[in-house]
């Protein structure tokens, strides 16, 4: 920690002398101050201390970033070391007073779990306080994937869906903003490196969208990933094979090459696909009340994620249910009715890769 108590005083480590006995602000436990050549001025618990709101091993990178947070952040609001919450037992590393709503601003260098992400963040929200976190070198090391999405990522004006790291050394913000998911679940987004709290205010402008999906290759890549019993694709094949049809072998009215937020697992395409299997089974007419108890389904088989530790998702695969019945009904294969929608036709599947590919001839190699 790098505050610590003399006499119902807060006193910062850089200050601190050795004679003087400090105490921990949250349990008041004796503390010691430590001094190095490669380590900031830092204060920790005597061995066998018992805290419930201490941060013990924090290493250097976490002592320097903190200082460095509370520096970026002051124009944001008036912003302090490590104020202890004793009501749901947390420690801020960085306290900004904003006038409208106090931040909490947590570094996490070290790997947490989800559920401790949860609490933390719980913990914040039950006082009203906005958490905001901040990740350190070995997150940003990480290729962008969904824990990490599910864990930090929130909903920033300017910036989207984003995550949020501090690099140490460079004494700067690094932001993955804009995050999105290809239609077969490649996870992009953009990143820029923000060198003072003005900068942060600007944002940044979405990325430019990911080249279009090649049909031919995908189907091609399916075919080959099943051949190599790929477990992901093996559970979605499983579930088409008991309709009587074949992933590569998929009406073209199924086919997008849309992105969407990160939260559709395997990707918008396959979910698209398996609700294309499901809704054509014999049904004369499919209700409302069927369309989302299939697209739930469909969402889960692939993979899909409801919300997040800090954002919710459930518009997204809304939205992507009220497109899929559009194309269908555009392409003649549904049409509305007053329970919902009346089947017409049911789109025409392949018997596999092979089959789709004798007779599509406006492929091009």
């Amino acid at each position: 920690m790098l505050v610590a108590e003399v006499q119902r005083q807060l006193v910062d480590a850089r200050v601190a002398d050795r004679q003087t006995a400090y105490h921990c602000p949250a349990c008041h436990a004796p503390v010691r101050l430590h001094r190095g050549r490669q380590v900031p001025p830092y204060f920790a618990h005597l061995p066998q201390a018992a805290c419930g709101v201490s941060s013990e091993g924090e290493t250097p990178e976490h002592l320097r970033g903190k200082r460095q947070l509370a520096a970026f952040f002051r124009p944001w609001g008036p912003a302090t070391l490590e104020r202890v919450l004793p009501t749901i037992q947390q420690r801020a590393d960085v306290w900004i007073g904003h006038q409208a709503q106090p931040v909490a601003v947590e570094f996490q260098c070290s790997p947490l779990a989800l559920e401790a992400v949860a609490q933390r963040t719980a913990g914040y929200r039950q006082l009203g306080v906005y958490p905001l976190w901040l990740l350190g070198h070995r997150y940003r090391r990480q290729r962008l994937n969904w824990r990490l999405i599910e864990r930090f990522a929130s909903w920033l004006p300017q910036w989207g869906l984003c995550l949020l790291f501090w690099d140490v050394r460079r004494a700067c913000l690094v932001v993955r903003h804009h995050l999105r998911q290809d239609a077969v679940g490649r996870y992009w987004g953009g990143q820029r490196r923000v060198g003072n709290w003005t900068q942060f205010l600007l944002g940044a402008t979405p990325p430019m969208a990911r080249p279009v999906l090649d049909d031919h290759r995908l189907r091609l890549q399916w075919t080959r990933g099943l051949q190599r019993q790929a477990p992901q694709l093996r559970l979605i094949q499983e579930q088409l094979y008991l309709t009587g049809h074949h992933l590569a072998g998929f009406p073209g009215v199924l086919m997008t090459t849309q992105s969407t937020a990160p939260v559709f697992g395997q990707g918008l395409l396959l979910w698209r696909i398996v609700m294309g299997a499901w809704l054509f089974q014999g049904r004369p007419e499919i209700t409302v009340a069927e369309v989302r108890t299939l697209s739930r389904r469909a969402y889960e088989l692939v993979g899909g994620h409801a919300h997040g530790v800090r954002f919710q998702a459930d518009h997204v695969l809304m939205s992507a249910q009220d497109q899929l019945l559009a194309d269908l009904v555009a392409g003649r294969y549904l049409a509305l009715s007053a329970q919902g929608w009346q089947v017409r036709q049911a789109p025409r599947w392949f018997r596999d890769y092979a089959d789709w590919l004798k007779n599509n001839e406006k492929i091009k190699f």
